[in-house]
């Protein structure tokens, strides 16, 4: 304690080893607090939102797709919060400025991302992060965020906003498509539910009795009950234009190929049985799992959506950050029975 003056220390969940979320140590540990290099801003968080691919890469299992495995390393990829300092050469940030980003790899164009900088000439960020007093992000992965917007909805928005928003995009949804998307009840499937019908798309969408009071106030255009009815057997869906599979539907793609129509689009953001190579399928002008980039544009676009009520983003519980609020904040990401967003608060 002695050895280092306390304003160079911070709190941060540490993961050591690749291992199930459960029996990692989640008690925030006094680690060294970094500092903004050359393009990066520092930020003292205000909030992290827990996502499904925090406790996935924790355990190793994202290893065979290729993405950096760095150990040990501080999870975490949603954060809002505050600008402490800037690095070298960065201009569009000041210490004060409220701000928001999902550390993620910059879109340049790449067909998806992952957790790492992945493609382009960019210097590699640092990765994950965000389950710490503060983090460092390069300035081009950062947002300002809207002043209406809290820090919670700010850091919930971030991933899986962008996820739903890019994926719609990817499938062409647009004024007169029809676009099926499976789980309306998880983060993804209701933002995108209501993104594709402020894109002017038909939206058909699945739930379950337990679901379905909390996905009718989406506005979409039909709601299936998935305990009760196949989706790919319901008349109103055949020749659709796309499918957003937010769930790992079993046999999704399978499934899809029955109604999507020719030359329709396919995309799992939770089942790689698609396979990685958009142009694979016959019949299929884009099927693939995909994963988002991060894109301020995006970002800038989804907060100013919820900031001006036009996108709903449901905070479901905030959790202290202590081993305690930690632990119960995963639990509740991993129960399967969440609606809304998990959010720790600093």
């Amino acid at each position: 304690e002695s050895e280092h003056p306390k304003h160079t220390m911070m709190k941060a969940i540490v993961v050591k080893e690749y291992k199930e979320w459960k029996s990692q140590n989640l008690e925030p540990v006094e680690v060294d607090k970094p500092t903004a290099g050359a393009g990066q801003v520092l930020i003292k968080a205000k909030a992290a939102a827990v996502n499904p691919i925090d406790w996935m890469v924790m355990a190793g299992f994202l290893k065979g797709a290729g993405w950096a495995q760095p150990a040990p390393y501080i999870p975490g990829y949603d954060v809002a919060g505050v600008v402490e300092a800037v690095g070298e050469g960065v201009t569009d940030f000041k210490a004060g400025d409220e701000v928001f980003s999902v550390n993620w790899s910059l879109d340049v164009g790449q067909q998806m991302g992952r957790h790492d900088d992945n493609a382009g000439e960019q210097k590699k960020g640092p990765i994950a992060g965000t389950f710490a007093e503060y983090c460092v992000l390069p300035a081009n992965k950062v947002s300002k965020k809207p002043s209406k917007l809290s820090f919670e909805e700010a850091a919930g928005v971030a991933l899986v906003g962008t996820t739903a928003y890019q994926s719609l995009k990817t499938l062409g949804v647009e004024k007169g498509k029809k676009v099926l998307i499976l789980g309306a009840a998880g983060a993804v499937g209701n933002l995108a539910c209501q993104l594709a019908k402020s894109m002017g798309a038909y939206v058909a969408t699945t739930a379950s009795s337990r679901t379905m009071e909390y996905v009718k106030p989406l506005g979409v255009d039909k709601i299936i009950n998935y305990r009760e009815e196949k989706w790919e057997e319901c008349s109103d869906l055949k020749d659709i234009d796309a499918v957003l599979d937010t769930v790992g539907e079993k046999e999704g793609f399978e499934r899809a190929k029955k109604i999507v129509k020719e030359g329709g689009s396919f995309i799992s953001i939770s089942s790689g049985d698609v396979g990685y190579v958009p142009t694979a399928h016959k019949g299929f002008k884009y099927a693939s799992f995909y994963v988002l980039k991060n894109n301020v544009k995006d970002q800038d676009t989804l907060a100013g959506m919820v900031a001006d009520g036009k996108l709903k983003l449901k905070v479901e519980k905030t959790f202290p950050f202590t081993k305690q609020g930690v632990t119960d904040a995963f639990t509740a990401q991993t129960s399967g029975k969440s609606m809304g967003k998990n959010v720790i608060v600093f």
